[in-house]
């Protein structure tokens, strides 16, 4: 009994002196890189996730996985009269060491009205392919999750074809070659890990 005393308190003051952070710190270094063109992602019960590490303390993670729908997308420099296509991806499926199953796909959403991204509510379109939540697997760490922002072409709707069947791998970059998307007018990712080590 005396024991498991001593190890609670030992409990008690790791924890204390090393704090966990329950901060969504931004993401920094190359990774950094890929946030341009001030897209945010916003899930209502967290708030805005562009740019930053998701910690899993109160429930995050639980609230990304199963609690949560699809998150509100703001893109403020959308044109007038202008569709855009979303994509979500996961480029570290199943592991950032060894992503073999790259870009796996988690939302594809087109013909995106340049109203909906201005207000940053709730994506109205075509769902080319249903918003799967954020899964990464147990034991690999960090996962990123992307999202890149397209203007489409006047009259050109981007669809999937047979062999974009399979959410991963997915080469989205191909995907957006064969339906005449040019770069992306806007990304961002979160990052975000299975809290169970």
């Amino acid at each position: 009994m005396l024991f498991a005393f001593h190890v609670f308190l030992s409990l008690v003051f790791f924890t204390l002196l090393h704090p966990v952070s329950c901060d969504f710190e931004p993401i920094t270094g190359d990774d950094a890189k890929f946030c341009q063109g001030d897209l945010h992602v916003i899930y209502p019960s967290l708030g805005d996730v562009s740019c930053v590490y998701v910690p899993y303390c109160f429930g995050n993670y639980q609230c990304l996985r199963k609690v949560l729908g699809s998150p509100w997308i703001q893109y403020p420099h959308a044109k007038p009269k202008k569709l855009y296509t979303l994509i979500m991806v996961d480029p570290d499926a199943p592991s950032r060491s060894n992503p073999i199953h790259r870009f796996w796909r988690h939302w594809l959403v087109t013909d995106i009205p340049s109203d909906v991204l201005l207000r940053g509510k709730e994506v109205t379109g075509t769902v080319a392919s249903p918003y799967h939540p954020p899964s990464p697997p147990a034991h690999i760490g960090y996962h990123r999750y992307q999202f890149l922002l397209y203007v489409q072409n006047l009259g050109i709707s981007p669809s999937l074809n047979h062999s974009d069947r399979f959410l991963g791998p997915w080469d989205v970059y191909a995907f957006a070659h064969r339906c005449g998307l040019k770069d992306p007018v806007a990304t961002t990712q979160f990052m975000t890990r299975n809290p169970h080590m």
